[in-house]
């Protein structure tokens, strides 16, 4: 792994460390295939809930995994960072009583 990446592991680590699990539990979506470990929604994201890891499998070499769901706050900075559309949140949510 990368100087960069592990510091980004380790600022998300330490993100982690100051929050306490969510008390929503949100449902992060992740498309491993969609995933070039770019590490931009590890960096923004609030509560540390992302890591980045060697991947042998991904051709850029790194990948992204869901390290500690339940701090996940529900905010979508990372699917709003992600240029690629690799991650969602709460992507399949049920429909409000009275909506379409």
């Amino acid at each position: 792994m990368e100087k960069e990446e592990a510091k980004a592991n380790q600022d998300a680590l330490e993100r982690r460390a100051r929050k306490k699990p969510s008390p929503k539990q949100n449902k992060l979506t992740l498309v491993p295939l969609y995933c070039k470990g770019c590490g931009l929604c590890v960096e923004v994201c609030p509560t540390g809930t992302l890591q980045l890891y060697d991947d042998p499998k991904n051709k850029f070499g790194t990948s992204v995994k869901i390290d500690a769901q339940e701090y996940c706050i529900g905010c979508k900075m990372c699917e709003l960072q992600c240029p690629d559309f690799a991650i969602f949140v709460n992507y399949e949510e049920g429909k409000k009583e009275g909506g379409k």
